[in-house]
């Protein structure tokens, strides 16, 4: 095909894009080639300095005859990677991965050449993972980046990758990331297949994977990892999971997943093991709290009111007595408030969002009691709860969930419906598993070995076997 005909090809391919830019000219003096590449992705100057200005400076190479795809791809182009394409649509995959595509005239063969420059924001501390000591790197929307960030940590030939493209229209790469001595290969294999099977239009973020790792279509608990953190996502590597990495999101996905892990936090590994258990029963207490302290407080006020002390039995009675509204409506409508002006603060700009639910807190709070609209023990038992709902920040939608639903039960059994609710959570948690992991371990099933980072955290000296509730080949980690 004539040089002419692929430069109409490429341009109807792209329908005349503004960023797919054209360029004709001589390899060595004597073939006609031009270079085709997408300025947004691939870096105009990189194609100029490392691939034009080579190839047309030479003018007194000799290329033998019938070789000259070969001769310009070992000897002539100045590029890490450069590799010969054999159809028209591999070119055109290239090119939208941010590759300079090379025809020189009278061969069939492309060539591809590395001129990658993703726009990209720089390292920094994640969000939603700040830390008080330890490394403070996060990921980024960039794969090659976030490879680089785990592979910083974990040097080892052991640590195996696969990649793989998904998604018809974006044509996004995930890569399955894990270290084959450690990980369970049957495990690693079905994390591949599930990957290798999804068919979808796009994918956009990581959640679009995390999706179809999931047992369990509908359920408000996710039975997959995620960490913004590259020393989290090492570590658990080193436990036996499965990292996910989807190019264009800072959110890496890991399997199997366990609902100790939200317990944990990044910075515990950094901080002396006492400190760390009592930290952790605080925040197991305070998810315990988030669920239950409006339930509770609802179940004490209309059915179990005996049981209260007398004077706080007082002091109740005479908040809530002129209050409009019934004792679960009020609680209901208290917590309404409170997630409104969290979504308020969450969608507001950064500077203006804690000032705006501080003040809204405050005023709405404080008005609404001297008003007579509500009672101040609602008002604060609302609080409280949302407060300690996130100390526990990766369950806070769940949290959310169940508080309502407790406090609906609450009110209609009482104290009973509470118990009840609590053990029937507590059996459909135990019922729910991913890649053959409970997602209850180590406590139901109960497993002795890895009680030694569970809720109590014992020294690392101590920590000699990797868990055994995650599936994995060499148990031992420390001798």
């Amino acid at each position: 095909m004539k040089l002419k005909e692929q430069i109409e090809l490429f341009g109807e391919k792209f329908g005349g894009s503004f960023d797919m830019k054209t360029r004709e000219f001589m390899v060595a003096g004597k073939y006609n080639a031009v270079v085709f590449y997408i300025d947004t992705i691939a870096g105009g100057q990189r194609v100029s300095l490392e691939v034009l200005m080579p190839l047309i400076k030479l003018q007194s190479v000799q290329i033998p005859k019938g070789k000259v795809v070969d001769t310009t791809i070992k000897s002539l182009v100045h590029m890490c990677e450069a590799k010969p394409i054999e159809t028209f649509d591999d070119a055109v995959k290239e090119m939208l991965n941010g590759k300079t595509i090379m025809v020189i005239e009278g061969e069939k063969t492309y060539i591809s050449l590395d001129t990658t420059v993703f726009p990209a924001r720089g390292i920094a501390e994640p969000p939603t993972n700040s830390v008080v000591i330890g490394p403070r790197e996060g990921f980024t929307e960039n794969l090659v980046v976030n490879i680089g960030l785990i592979r910083k940590r974990l040097k080892t030939p052991d640590l195996v990758f696969e990649n793989n493209v998904n998604g018809k229209y974006s044509g996004t790469n995930v890569t399955i990331m894990y270290i084959k001595s450690i990980a369970c290969q049957k495990m690693v294999d079905d994390v591949i297949k599930r990957i290798k099977d999804i068919s979808i239009d796009g994918v956009l973020d990581s959640f679009y994977i995390m999706q179809y790792l999931q047992n369990e279509s509908f359920n408000i608990f996710r039975q997959v990892g995620n960490s913004e953190k590259p020393d989290v996502v090492a570590s658990k590597l080193l436990e036996g999971r499965v990292a996910i990495i989807v190019d264009g999101s800072p959110i890496v996905l890991t399997v199997p997943y366990i609902l100790l892990e939200d317990l944990q936090a990044a910075d515990d590994y950094y901080t002396n093991n006492t400190i760390v258990t009592v930290r952790r029963f605080i925040r197991l207490i305070g998810g315990i709290l988030a669920i239950t302290l409006p339930a509770l407080y609802l179940s004490l006020q209309l059915y179990h009111y005996n049981i209260v002390p007398l004077n706080t039995l007082f002091v109740i009675t005479n908040s809530v007595e002129n209050t409009p509204f019934s004792p679960m409506l009020e609680i209901i409508v208290v917590l309404i408030l409170f997630e409104i002006m969290y979504e308020a603060s969450l969608r507001m700009p950064r500077h203006l969002g804690a000032a705006t639910s501080l003040v809204a807190a405050l005023v709405l709070g404080g008005t609404a009691v001297e008003a007579g609209l509500m009672s101040a023990p609602a008002v604060l038992v609302a609080a409280l709860s949302l407060i300690t709902m996130y100390i526990l920040p990766n369950l806070a939608p769940q949290i959310s969930i169940l508080r309502f639903a407790f406090v609906i039960i609450g009110g209609i059994l009482g104290l009973y419906g509470v118990v009840m609710a609590s053990v029937l959570l507590v059996i459909y948690l135990a019922s729910l598993d991913n890649f053959g992991v409970p997602i209850l371990a180590p406590f139901a099933p109960n497993i002795k070995s890895d009680s030694k980072d569970s809720i109590i955290m014992s020294n690392i000296k101590d920590r000699h076997r990797r868990p055994s509730s995650i599936p994995n080949k060499n148990k031992v980690r420390a001798n």
